[in-house]
């Protein structure tokens, strides 16, 4: 077959046909493609609509800088002010057990004053967290349900009267972390506060409840008192430490955080570390592959901690007190 017979010939024709509905199904689609896309501007409108029920409104998204963010056992990562509503729009992030969880939570105002919870979504979560399809909208109404001023929101503490049993307390602790935080942060935010950290300047600081943790200095010795926070899937221990003039520890007790049997799992320094010195419980802190990891890693990470806090900031405590603070 010569050239010029191919291109008279059916099969050319055939190629033509469909080479040119290939050429214009792909101009179409790139076309209609234009038209579907969703940008990132109107995803994040479409998430505001399901928080205020689907209305459209305008969110001003407020300068955090400078600001205290580290909240109620939550991180708040970005504010918006809507300006139908005269509220806030709060993002915040908690860890859960497996990731963190980040939440919308709609704080409403009068003025400076916060008056009620709106909407909470779950914004996000990253990794696995723990059973977070087991918490269903019922239990994220409860938040503006529930909500009075004060309120600290304890749905997923298993020794609260509050308790929520839904095979998934560690991520629901994290949503209420998220609600509690937002609320403070808010309250201080709008009325020109500034949410200080009592405990700043202090050494070892990080798991440490700066609102429950307290001391006594009688002479040269330190009672403490200490609260920690969650370091899921630990919940908070409460350890009493004793310091005296030596810098090392004279007294050491505590109430077991861990879950389930993972007491039975920590380091036997973490259970007592009586006699020992700052530079004693930084050997077990440094040394993430012994003294830490013993299959209660989390619960040995609180404890040590809370030990390296009560010895590094000794000198701080005790000169304060005979300054008379």
């Amino acid at each position: 077959m010569t050239v010029k017979q191919f291109f008279k010939s059916t099969a050319f024709k055939c190629i033509a046909v469909l080479l040119s509905v290939l050429l214009v199904s792909g101009i179409l689609l790139a076309i209609a493609w234009g038209f579907l896309e969703v940008t990132d501007e109107e995803r994040f409108n479409r998430k505001i609509g399901a928080v205020y029920g689907g209305e459209t409104v305008t969110s001003v998204e407020q300068d955090l800088s400078g600001k205290n963010l580290s909240v109620s056992g939550a991180t708040i990562q970005k504010l918006w002010y809507i300006e139908e509503k005269e509220d806030y729009l709060v993002q915040a992030a908690s860890r859960g057990y497996g990731g963190d969880i980040t939440c919308w939570i709609a704080v409403e105002m009068q003025g400076t004053t916060v008056t009620g919870i709106g909407k909470v979504l779950r914004y996000a979560v990253a990794d696995a967290a723990e059973l977070i399809g087991n918490i269903g909208a019922d239990v994220y109404d409860l938040f503006s349900e529930d909500y009075t001023d004060g309120k600290i929101f304890t749905y997923g503490d298993k020794t609260s009267s509050e308790y929520i049993g839904t095979g998934a307390s560690y991520s629901l602790t994290a949503i209420c972390n998220c609600v509690n935080g937002a609320v403070e942060f808010v309250k201080a935010y709008a009325s020109g506060a500034e949410i200080t950290d009592p405990l700043e300047g202090y050494e070892y600081n990080s798991f440490i409840d700066e609102k429950k943790t307290n001391w006594t200095v009688s002479g040269e010795e330190i009672t403490y008192t200490i609260i920690t926070e969650a370091n899921s899937p630990a919940t908070p221990f409460t350890l009493t430490i004793k310091v005296d003039g030596t810098k090392k520890i004279t007294a050491y007790s505590y109430v077991d955080g861990s879950t389930e049997s993972y007491g039975n799992q920590m380091a036997q320094a973490a259970k007592d570390l009586t006699g020992k010195s700052l530079a004693d419980v930084q050997g077990y802190l440094n040394n993430a592959g012994g003294e830490l990891n013993t299959g209660a890693t989390r619960s040995n990470e609180l404890c040590y901690n809370a030990a390296a806090f009560a010895l590094a900031n000794y000198e701080k405590i005790i000169s304060a007190a005979k300054e008379g603070n």
